[in-house]
């Protein structure tokens, strides 16, 4: 980061404190503000951290056209920050050369219903590396971007070959990467989401706008009947960007497209705790905000915040609610 950068994510940084909507304030105007010498040590301190730890704070602008107007809901950042081990980020050509806007594909996949745990079989992994490379054997792809959600994208992360870029994108601020580091090859992980946010409430949304301005096209390797991957594969179609689906599944069964099995005098139980009772029944009459939805938990059930943003994900894992652009949260 070059010296003006630097002021400008110092800026940035300060303005994220101060949640100031004020306009017009650079320079000497607003370095002169009481908010800036309140928080300038704080920000002194973070930006230290994030030079500590490999993270590095890029425009966001730098690496996809048009972000700002163009941004699924909610809009990105000013700034992305990008975690780089093995220092692909500086090894050779400009940071644009590697990552372009719209030259990767998103990989992704749902969890079985119930969060049960789905894998792909060998026979999956075999054909998405045929997928993957044209007929000389080489990348479609100038990167993958991925996401550590579910069991299987871990699963590719390991098996992943090295080859093209793979770029890991959080869906929570400053995740746990010793795993990672400990089993994967060459990789950038980039986040849209602040590394210091104390909650990851658009985690999702962020991560999943983040994905779709990287990506030419969309890979799912396993699709639920009902998944909460529907709002982003709808964005990729929408967009006129390919989704290519592996295996899709129904209930609980895995099987192939124009294999669905007869489960219509099958019914399936579903069982949840007292939270997850209630957020479900708030939702029944009409879609909420998560923050709304935190309020309304917090004065009727009286009880941690965090167990209901828990049981959120729980829900939303299952597919029994999914979060939509602007914080809502809707039933399926």
């Amino acid at each position: 980061m070059n010296i003006e950068d630097y002021r400008l994510y110092f800026n940035y940084r300060i303005i994220l404190k101060t949640a100031s909507k004020q306009k017009g304030l650079a320079g000497d105007s607003f370095e002169n503000n009481d908010f800036y010498a309140i928080f300038k040590a704080e920000v002194e301190n973070e930006i230290n951290l994030l030079y500590k730890f490999k993270i590095k704070p890029v425009k966001t602008s730098r690496l996809i056209n048009y972000y700002g107007k163009k941004s699924l809901s909610p809009a990105l950042p000013q700034f992305l920050h990008i975690y780089d081990k093995a220092d692909v980020f500086d090894a050779g050509g400009s940071l644009e050369s590697k990552i372009r806007s719209a030259d990767g594909i998103f990989l992704t996949s749902s969890r079985f219903e119930g969060a049960k745990i789905y894998k792909p079989g060998a026979d999956i992994f075999n054909n998405l590396d045929l997928y993957l490379s044209n007929a000389a054997g080489k990348p479609k792809f100038d990167f993958i971007c991925v996401g550590t959600n579910s069991e299987a994208e871990i699963e590719f992360i390991k098996k992943f070959s090295g080859n093209p870029l793979l770029i890991i994108l959080p869906s929570n601020p400053l995740p746990d990467l010793t795993a990672l580091n400990k089993t994967t090859p060459n990789f950038l992980h980039i986040s849209a989401i602040d590394p210091f946010s104390k909650n990851s409430k658009y985690g999702f949304a962020l991560r999943n706008s983040l994905a779709f301005h990287l990506s030419q096209e969309m890979i799912v390797l396993y699709l639920s009947e009902k998944s909460s991957l529907s709002s982003i594969i709808k964005k990729f179609e929408n967009a006129g960007k390919p989704v290519n689906i592996f295996e899709r599944g129904y209930s609980t069964y895995t099987m192939a497209p124009d294999k669905k099995p007869d489960i219509s005098n099958t019914v399936i139980k579903k069982e949840y705790n007292s939270i997850q009772k209630f957020i479900i029944n708030s939702l029944e009459k009409e879609n909420i905000t998560i923050d709304n939805l935190l309020k309304l938990s917090n004065i009727k059930l009286n009880v941690d915040e965090k167990e209901i943003i828990k049981a959120i994900s729980i829900l939303e894992m299952n597919s029994e609610i999914e979060r939509r652009p602007g914080g809502i949260i809707k039933k399926i």
